[in-house]
């Protein structure tokens, strides 16, 4: 993997520290100038993202909203051969938003995508790698001026902005007001647009207002939402996945203690217990997956190939 001169992304490491996967904070990134994210090459990706014969969602790798059904093509890859890249050299007129998934997978992506995770992975320490399960680069490309409905994801990310601008709108996930419990146990189990926007909170919001060179982390499950600029912007999401031992089954575990009839104790609050939940449900699922026969994260998907590759470059250094 090639290493850069300088870090492809940086943050005060106190600032990190104190607050990685609890609140967000702003970074700083070197990848406004890489010819890879100008819209001719952005229009060349997308038409290989769209074509892939091997995508890693049953879906396709490419999601495209212009308040109407495109997303919904059955044949991405036809439309792939022009299409797409029309779509993007055009998408400063529209209303569109255009997500491309895994762009690690490609020649040059991969390279910015790697230096991206082990600068993070310097700040983090090796040892979170225990928890994670996989990585992935996510390319958002916007119109000027669509807003991003509010929702949380269950990754950990930092949105790095390369072209444009755009407000972030985020909020503190430990909030119960914003963002109660019964609300992620339902986005866990049920649905995953479970989180309900409250305007009365809006005031509570962290705001960055993102640019060129600057970006934000996201925790897990950290509510938000974008409001883009005056021009088409185009974003850099670098984020990693953590097994579910390590955050999403005590969410599982409170859901169905809460279906009869308890009051189940938030993550966090007191550690054992949620050790004892988080071990319970693991072996629960084992033996679920054993009666389905259901198969285990495959060693073969690229997701978790790039996950190994990162693991032995970082020894190496």
């Amino acid at each position: 993997m090639p290493t850069a001169s300088k870090p492809a992304l940086q943050c005060d490491p106190e600032i990190f520290s104190r607050n990685f996967n609890r609140l967000p904070h702003e970074v700083q990134h070197a990848l406004s100038d890489n010819p890879l994210f100008q819209l001719p090459a952005l229009a060349k990706l997308a038409q290989q993202v769209a074509a892939r014969e091997n995508p890693h969602h049953s879906k396709g790798d490419i999601h495209v909203d212009q308040g109407k059904a495109i997303s919904g093509k059955t044949d991405l890859r036809e439309w792939a051969k022009g299409d797409i890249a029309n779509l993007i050299n055009q998408i400063e007129s529209g209303q569109t938003w255009i997500i491309l998934k895994h762009i690690e997978r490609e020649p040059g992506y991969r390279e910015v995508f790697e230096n991206c995770i082990c600068d993070i992975l310097n700040l983090t320490g090796k040892k979170i790698l225990e928890d994670i399960k996989w990585f992935e680069a996510i390319l958002f490309i916007t119109s000027p001026n669509r807003v991003t409905d509010y929702h949380i994801d269950r990754e950990c990310s930092w949105l790095l902005q390369i072209q444009g601008d755009k407000d972030m709108h985020l909020f503190d996930r430990s909030d119960k007001d914003i963002l109660p419990d019964e609300e992620l146990e339902n986005y866990w189990m049920v649905n995953n647009l479970s989180a309900v926007y409250k305007p009365q909170y809006e005031s509570r919001a962290l705001v960055y207002h993102l640019r060129p060179g600057i970006g934000v982390h996201s925790p897990v499950n950290t509510p938000h939402w974008l409001q883009n600029g005056n021009n088409v912007s185009v974003s850099l999401n670098i984020n990693f996945q953590f097994h579910e031992h390590a955050w999403e089954n005590l969410f599982k575990v409170n859901y169905y203690l809460r279906r009869t009839g308890l009051k189940p104790s938030p993550p966090g609050k007191y550690p054992f217990i949620d050790h004892i939940k988080s071990k319970f449900y693991t072996v629960f699922q084992d033996v679920r997956r054993s009666i389905n026969r259901s198969p285990s994260v495959s060693e073969q998907n690229e997701a978790r190939q790039h996950y190994h590759r990162i693991v032995e470059t970082l020894a190496s250094r």
